[in-house]
C-alpha cells in the first residue's frame, strides 16, 4: 500500500490504462474463444457477441497505443514532455513494451476475422487469441530466467483467462436478454469446459509465482507477493460464486424455478466486480512492484 500511496499522477494513469488493456483485450480474445468452442448460444447472441469481439480489440489497440506515449513520460520522470520527445519514445517501440504492444496489434487485426463465420475468419481470430496472448508473455516478468517456461506459463494463463472473462460477459447477457432455458444451457456448456479450464488457469498462475518468488522462499514478505497474496484471494472469492452458479443457479434455471434467472444475474455482477478488482491489482502488481 505505501507503493501505491507514494505513486504519481503518471504512475496512476499507467495502472489505470494498463487495466484497460487486459480488461479491453482479455473480453476481445475471450469472446472469440466463447463463440468457437460454445455451441448452445443463440443466434441473435451470437451476432452480438462477434460485434462486441470487434469494438473490444479496437478499445484494446487504442489502450495499448496509448501505453507508450505514457511509458515515455515515466521514463522521462513522470513529465508530460517525455511523451513528446522523438528520441525517448523510440526508445521505448524498441524495449519489450513495443515488441508486445506490436504483436498484440497483430492479434487484435486477426480477431477482427471474427465478423466473418466461414473457415478463414475463424481460423484468423483463432491464431490472433493466440498473439494477443503471447503478447502479454513479451514483457515484464515473463523475461525473467527460465524465459521460455515463463512465457508458456503466461500465454496459456491469459488464455484461460480470456476464456472465463467472455463467458461471464455471454452469460450476464443471455441472463438479461434470453430465456431461462437458454441462459442455462450455455451456463451448463461452460461449466463442463471450465473444469477443463480452471484447473489449468491456476496451475499456471500458482507454477509462476513459484518461479518469480524462488519457489516460495519469503512468500508474503515482498510488495509483490502481497499484493499477488490479495489477488488469489479476490481469485478465490471468483471462484466461489462460479461454483455457486454451477451447482446451484444453473440447474435451477434448468428447472424453470421464477428467481433463477435473477440471481445468476447477480452473482454474474458481483463475480465481473471482482473480476475488474482482480485486474487493477493486477496493473498495480505489475507497474510499483516486483518478484
Amino acid at each position: 500500500m505505501a507503493a501505491l500511496a507514494s505513486a504519481d499522477a503518471v504512475t496512476w494513469l499507467s495502472i489505470c490504462i494498463k487495466a484497460m488493456v487486459y480488461a479491453t483485450t482479455l473480453l476481445a480474445a475471450g469472446l472469440v474463444l466463447i463463440l468457437l468452442s460454445v455451441r448452445t448460444l443463440p443466434e441473435d447472441e451470437d451476432r452480438r457477441l462477434r460485434r462486441i469481439a470487434v469494438l473490444m480489440a479496437i478499445a484494446s489497440a487504442v489502450f495499448s497505443v496509448l501505453r507508450l506515449p505514457i511509458r515515455a513520460s515515466f521514463l522521462m520522470g513522470g513529465t508530460w514532455a517525455g511523451a513528446l520527445d522523438p528520441m525517448i519514445f523510440g526508445i521505448v517501440l524498441e524495449s519489450p513494451l513495443g515488441t508486445a504492444v506490436a504483436l498484440r496489434l497483430v492479434g487484435l487485426g486477426l480477431i477482427l476475422g471474427i465478423v466473418s463465420r466461414n473457415r478463414f475468419g475463424r481460423n484468423s481470430a483463432a491464431l490472433g487469441t493466440i498473439f494477443v496472448a503471447a503478447s502479454f508473455a513479451m514483457r515484464g516478468h515473463a523475461l525473467e530466467d527460465p524465459r521460455f517456461l515463463l512465457g508458456v506459463l503466461v500465454t496459456v494463463h491469459m488464455l484461460g483467462l480470456a476464456f472465463w472473462l467472455g463467458a461471464v460477459l455471454a452469460l450476464l447477457r443471455l441472463s438479461w436478454y434470453s430465456s431461462p432455458q437458454a441462459t442455462g444451457a450455455f451456463a451448463a456448456e461452460f461449466g463442463r469446459k471450465a473444469l477443463l479450464v480452471v484447473p489449468v488457469l491456476v496451475l499456471a498462475g500458482v507454477v509462476t509465482l513459484l518461479v518469480l518468488t524462488g519457489w516460495g522462499v519469503a512468500l508474503l514478505s515482498s510488495a509483490y507477493s502481497q499484493f499477488f497474496a490479495f489477488k488469489l484471494a479476490l481469485v478465490a472469492g471468483i471462484l466461489g460464486f462460479a461454483a455457486w452458479n454451477k451447482l446451484r443457479l444453473t440447474p435451477a434455471l434448468h428447472s424453470g424455478a421464477p428467481a433463477a434467472a435473477a440471481q445468476m444475474r447477480v452473482s454474474l455482477q458481483i463475480e465481473a466486480g471482482l473480476i475488474a478488482a482482480v485486474l487493477m491489482v493486477t496493473a498495480a502488481l505489475s507497474t510499483v512492484s516486483a518478484p
